[in-house]
């Protein structure tokens, strides 16, 4: 209930408590080996929605994002992960306007994907990402020498054509390496 004068009209003056908070507790959350991802989750107050993680690079990477339900009984949730080699590391989370985030345990699994490489080893004009000698499509980021991000994305071929020569420094599958651009 709001009260005020007849002629005036109402200011709320801490809006954000209208809006809605990550409070979720995750019952149940799995992978399959070919990334499909399920969680159930509870007490979720507010439509807020869920950004999967994936641990790769040494760091926790944004994979995608699925609307939350923001209903209180239990809520069942899918999302499709493009897993890399190796052993994955899985997450939900929420972000609500205090912009401080509520984390689902972690869940691993070791995909059948094959390891990926990138050729060549001294980069001219492009990069190319290959397992077993086919091209493969994979995520990656580029870094300049002093850390700034260049390029970024997924695919099976990176064009550096419009690249200065130097050391740069490039992320893909679940790999970290240092590359000379000529």
């Amino acid at each position: 209930m709001i009260e005020h004068n007849d002629g005036c009209k109402p200011k709320i003056l801490n809006p954000e408590v209208l809006l809605p908070k990550s409070t979720f507790v995750t019952t149940a959350i799995k992978t399959t080996r070919d990334g499909r991802l399920s969680w159930t989750a509870t007490n979720e107050k507010g439509k807020l929605p869920y950004v999967i993680e994936q641990f790769r690079w040494n760091k926790w990477v944004a994979i995608g994002e699925v609307q939350g339900k923001g209903t209180n009984g239990a809520n069942n949730y899918e999302f499709n992960i493009t897993p890399h080699s190796g052993e994955n590391v899985i997450r939900v989370a929420q972000f609500d306007h205090t912009g401080n985030g509520r984390y689902s345990q972690e869940v691993k699994f070791t995909s059948a994907v094959d390891p990926v490489s990138k050729k060549p080893s001294i980069v001219k004009d492009k990069i190319e990402f290959v397992a077993q000698g086919q091209p493969v499509e994979t995520r990656y980021e580029i870094f300049d020498a002093y850390g700034n991000i260049v390029k970024k994305g997924v695919g099976s071929l990176v064009n550096c054509s419009n690249l200065v020569k130097g050391v740069y420094y490039i992320n893909f599958d679940n790999v970290n390496e240092k590359f000379i651009k000529q």
